[in-house]
């Protein structure tokens, strides 16, 4: 789901691919490809083509920025335009692995870690340098290894993750092995654990905000946190 600049409406882009078009057999109008869905609009999802995005719907997650969704895929990023409704490429830094893209301080982030998962590595790109598609590295973590495998064993990253609130500072690497979930600090020092057995996550995070939204419905003479009535 993302926000329509232009109209402020929220917005889900969906793709109907060849493999379950036959289920739609009795509708001829409906056409393989790329569709974008109004929330609240009463209408139905509206086609715009683009068949070549088929291979976005593995790719887990997107990330908002400058208008436009974005994937990293295959050493490159394939960008959404939510306004021109329309699909394109961008260059990204050359890394080896997987590599995941976050948000922050109006700034484009990639996230990755090396062969040997000792080090994981930071890359953004400015706001004013978004249209030449300038990447620079910000930083080189050096994980804590050694510590690491000291208070919990064997040490093998299954996911790495960035979580920033700014690229300034309260920037945390989050780390994923066994049913261990861990948070390290800029430094490369281990700032929390956490530990559940058969941890599961999710692509989806949560903020708490103040901001009243327009689709939520407003029930007359409701007060949040008072007794119900008898």
């Amino acid at each position: 789901m993302y926000q329509h600049s232009p109209t402020g409406e929220y917005r889900l882009l969906l793709y109907l691919s060849v493999a379950v078009k036959w289920m739609y057999s009795a509708l001829p109008e409906v056409q393989e490809g790329s569709y974008v869905f109004t929330i609240g609009s009463g209408q139905p999802p509206r086609h715009i083509g683009c068949p070549d995005a088929e291979e976005l719907i593995c790719i887990p997650g997107s990330v908002l920025f400058h208008g436009g969704l974005h994937w990293y895929t295959n050493h490159v990023i394939k960008i959404f335009d939510t306004t021109a409704e329309s699909f394109r490429q961008m260059r990204s830094p050359f890394v080896r692995g997987h590599a995941r893209l976050f948000e922050v301080d109006s700034m484009l982030g990639m996230s990755t870690f090396n062969a040997e998962a000792t080090h994981v590595y930071i890359w953004v790109v400015q706001e004013q340098d978004y249209k030449d598609e300038v990447w620079a590295l910000k930083y080189r973590v050096e994980l804590p290894v050694s510590e690491i495998r000291v208070q919990f064993g064997m040490f093998e990253i299954k996911y790495c993750r960035v979580r920033a609130e700014s690229c300034e500072r309260d920037v945390l690497v989050l780390l994923e092995f066994d049913d261990w979930l861990l948070q390290v600090d800029i430094n490369g020092k281990l700032v929390a654990g956490f530990h559940r057995r058969g941890l599961i996550r999710t692509q989806v995070r949560l903020k708490q905000t103040l901001v009243l939204h327009t689709f939520f419905t407003t029930l007359e003479d409701y007060v949040v946190n008072t007794l119900p009535s008898v």
